[in-house]
């Protein structure tokens, strides 16, 4: 092996060695810092998966509907908040209906792009409920939420077939079993519809 080949050699093992050591964000440009992703946000997305519950509907053998739902507390508020800020340099938080209000961030997928069916909006199709002292509570909003590129950045199950919305209700949000809190209030959410009926609880 001549001279230059040595030299190219150790220059392309030296690059991979620094770019294994930086991991995923490292940029060939120094003046390119590159975002990290959801898992690689650690912080964020320790305190997006304890936020965060999952379900699948199976029925009659098939996957009728995939429902994934985040609680948006006071914590979660300001950890999306930070992440916001360290993303797109802006801190303003974008669920400015739900202020102090218990709210959820709510995504469906239907196999078979069955808009209709995954359309929570539709009192006919779906029930929302919160599950509070007094009984089960409406909700005050369900708003579709659009713009999947700037939400998959915080949400990890938003993707080309699933529906997103912003879930709101007439309640003041807390912190789900705060070890400060001196009675435990759990959040129990129901969503239903002909095939199950989800009972979610943080």
């Amino acid at each position: 092996m001549g001279p230059a080949k040595s030299r190219c050699l150790v220059m392309l093992v030296t690059l991979l060695a620094q770019l294994t050591l930086a991991g995923c964000l490292s940029s060939i440009e120094p003046d390119v810092d590159l975002t990290p992703s959801l898992t690689e946000d650690t912080t964020y997305y320790e305190v997006l998966t304890k936020s965060t519950i999952k379900r699948t509907v199976f029925k009659n053998f098939e996957t009728r509907a995939i429902v994934s739902a985040t609680y948006l507390s006071p914590e979660f508020r300001a950890a999306f908040s930070e992440r916001l800020e360290r993303v797109f340099k802006r801190g303003d938080l974008h669920f400015d209906e739900a202020k102090d209000k218990a709210a959820f961030f709510v995504s469906v997928e239907v196999p078979g792009l069955d808009m209709e069916r995954a359309d929570i909006t539709n009192p006919y199709h779906w029930s929302v409920m919160l599950n509070g002292d007094q009984g089960p509570i409406k909700p005050i909003l369900i708003k579709r939420i659009v713009d999947k590129e700037r939400w998959r950045a915080f949400f990890v199950n938003v993707n080309n077939w699933s529906s997103e919305y912003l879930v709101i209700f007439d309640v003041p949000a807390v912190n789900a079993n705060s070890p400060k809190m001196v009675v435990k209030t759990p959040v129990r959410l129901t969503i239903a519809n002909a095939d199950a009926q989800l009972n979610l609880s943080w």
